[in-house]
């Protein structure tokens, strides 16, 4: 088990990715509500079963193991509308990824950042291209994503 830690923006201005290859992400949950994530994930070749917590509203712990290919397709029968992403590393002290998402959800590009300890979550200054924060707001978890309208997805985009 792990704990991660991170804030969550708006892109401002979108940095240089050229040169950075990114990870593709399909995702599904199977559970989610009462401050707990159930979901697997395709991440380009691999599958990818995960359980995440909530410890605090910067905080979560995670579980993570691979699964097979078949696991993944019997698991995403019964599981929720699917997130498709790619994920760009810009950065890995503090890890700093750029998330650009695609189909029902496209137009929105977030960056995550994660950090070590709340602390250092709180001490973090938005780097100049980085826009408004979104930690908290319902756009800015992939599990909250999927439960908006289409009117209240474009909403938060127009904030």
């Amino acid at each position: 088990m792990e704990n991660e830690i991170e804030r969550k923006f708006f892109v401002k201005e979108m940095p240089d990715l050229s040169g950075i290859h990114p990870l593709h992400y399909e995702r599904y949950f199977l559970e989610r509500g009462a401050g707990k994530e159930v979901r697997i994930s395709k991440v380009n070749d691999s599958y990818v079963f995960e359980e995440k917590s909530e410890v605090s509203d910067l905080e979560r712990t995670r579980t993570k193991k691979e699964i097979s290919r078949e696991e993944f397709e019997r698991l995403k029968e019964n599981a929720s509308e699917g997130i498709v992403r790619d994920r760009y590393a810009i950065s890995s002290n503090p890890d700093i990824a750029i998330q650009i998402y695609h189909g029902r959800f496209d137009g929105l590009v977030r960056v995550e950042v994660e950090f070590d300890s709340e602390g250092d979550a709180k001490l973090f200054v938005p780097l100049p291209w980085m826009g408004r924060e979104m930690t908290g707001l319902p756009i800015a978890r992939d599990a909250r994503l999927i439960e908006l309208t289409n009117e209240e997805f474009h909403n938060y985009l127009g904030i």
